[in-house]
């Protein structure tokens, strides 16, 4: 999956992003909100040669793409796509620090829910974000998520957006 809006491509990450990748994941302002504490370079490069083998078809699967600046092919966040269904995807995304609140979150998702429905006909998009990360879940009601379950166990919430509206 390829996409080009108007400031970013999305696209399959390589081996020459692994340093960048490590890069901005392993900041404490940015790990604080995922499923990570440190993402050291190994784990970056094992990443990226998993996706390289297991590329995207729309199919069951787990995906990241890299989000890069079309002026300069910088690379400057992530989107992480589960399938695990034929209408329904999970969706992350991570995002340098230093490019937070300029809108390019919001840019991606919208070019990504529009190509994962008319493209493979998906209907629903889940994203799970912790309680706290007031950023994140902005983001996700200014794109039309709604709040559908809240994990006590992983103070986390669920959002779901229905694609077709």
């Amino acid at each position: 999956m390829n996409i080009e809006t108007e400031r970013l491509i999305i696209k399959p990450l390589t081996l020459d992003d692994a340093k960048r990748f490590s890069e901005y994941r392993d900041k404490e302002e940015v790990a604080m909100y995922q499923s990570w504490d440190e993402y050291p370079l190994n784990k970056a490069i094992n990443r990226i040669e998993y996706c390289q083998k297991h590329p995207f078809h729309g199919q069951i699967g787990n995906y990241q793409f890299g989000l890069y600046l079309k002026e300069n092919n910088q690379l400057i966040g992530d989107i992480f796509i589960e399938i695990d269904g034929h209408t329904t995807f999970t969706l992350g995304y991570t995002l340098d620090s230093v490019y937070w609140s300029k809108g390019y979150a919001s840019e991606a998702l919208k070019s990504v829910f529009k190509a994962m429905h008319e493209t493979y006909s998906f209907k629903i998009c889940l994203c799970h974000v912790y309680e706290d990360n007031i950023k994140s879940i902005k983001l996700l009601e200014r794109n039309g998520f709604d709040k559908i379950h809240k994990s006590w166990f992983y103070q986390d919430v669920l959002y779901r957006k229905m694609l077709n509206k």
